[in-house]
């Protein structure tokens, strides 16, 4: 049996950017999804673990080219709603023109499509909130492959959404339980969180793809375009703008486009047109905290401890003498928070 598992696709999304990058994030998770389908068209059938757009945003042109995707990809796909796509009166409608193959589960309690050797179960979102008990104790026939399709979290009682109890003991006898919500992969027993196709802001600094199963294994598929870093740099740490550059092009992707943060910390100019000039990014955002250096901090502050310490390293220009004076001083800055 073969079969991939994605999630939190968020087509149509919004986001805290300028409208020219937005729309580049936007672009690459529709081209992401479409790679996926064409690129596994082997495969017996697809899952969808929710958040597979953004229902405040997604218009009734956006439909028809998601149909388009999944017709396309010609095997079955599986879909259960989350927070984000949640099941209302407007998307309702579109989603009753789908193509033959989408197969959605339209309930917040457990439906089931079954195939040949082969039974999904699944629960979609009504609401943005999920506080409904769900008994999932269910007779499961160890004939078929049994795989149970959800959005949510697991073990959080304190949730607004699904909470998967993982004591629950018909959960073992599930083949696969395929998860979304959380944006980044992971695995705990038989559940799998596949993770966003693409990541969206500087908070996902992640491998972001989806889940292939064949045959027993699972492996994940590095599959996204874009690849967002999120740096903090200390100037002081590189000797030259070509040791800070080298080291910055070291870390990019040579397959992804590049969306790069820096923060960098400095008592001096930096020049960031410089670095602008000569790092391999799609997209760069340099933010700067310009620190003070230890003589300014030593004027800022007379007749206090830090200019009582330095006045004790007047004159003195050995290595040793100077290394003690920056230690110290430091040393005392950094006392002050706490």
């Amino acid at each position: 049996m073969k079969f991939i598992h994605l999630a939190d696709c968020h087509l149509a999304d919004s986001f805290n950017f300028d409208k020219n990058l937005s729309s580049k994030i936007r672009d690459a998770s529709w081209k992401s999804l479409e790679t996926i389908f064409k690129d596994n068209k082997d495969v017996d059938f697809a899952l969808i673990a929710g958040d597979l757009f953004e229902r405040s945003y997604f218009s009734s042109r956006d439909f028809h080219r998601l149909f388009s995707i999944i017709r396309d990809f010609s095997k079955d796909v599986y879909y259960v709603s989350g927070n984000h796509d949640y099941f209302d009166d407007y998307n309702s409608l579109f989603l009753k023109e789908s193509p033959n193959n989408f197969h959605v589960f339209g309930s917040s309690e457990i439906e089931v499509f079954e195939s040949e050797g082969l039974r999904i179960y699944g629960i979609s979102y009504d609401d943005r909130i999920f506080d409904k008990k769900v008994n999932l104790n269910i007779n499961l026939d160890d004939k078929f492959f049994n795989i149970f399709l959800v959005h949510g979290e697991i073990d959080n009682i304190n949730s607004n959404y699904f909470s998967l109890d993982s004591g629950e003991i018909s959960l073992e006898r599930f083949d696969y339980i395929a998860m979304g919500h959380i944006h980044k992969k992971g695995s705990y027993k038989n559940i799998y969180y596949s993770g966003s196709i693409e990541p969206h802001d500087f908070s996902d600094i992640y491998d972001y793809g989806y889940i292939r199963y064949e045959d027993g294994k699972v492996n994940f598929i590095d599959s996204s375009i874009l690849k967002f870093y999120d740096f903090s740099i200390n100037f002081s740490d590189y000797n030259s703008y070509e040791n800070l550059i080298s080291y910055l092009n070291s870390k990019l992707r040579d397959d992804k486009r590049n969306f790069v943060r820096i923060n960098i910390n400095s008592h001096e100019n930096i020049d960031k047109s410089l670095i602008r000039k000569n790092l391999q990014a799609d997209f760069l955002d340099i933010r700067l905290n310009e620190e003070k250096s230890l003589d300014e901090f030593v004027n800022i502050f007379p007749n206090s401890l830090l200019s009582m310490y330095d006045e004790k390293f007047h004159g003195k220009t050995d290595e040793a003498s100077l290394l003690a004076r920056k230690i110290g001083l430091d040393a005392i800055l950094r006392s002050r928070d706490d």
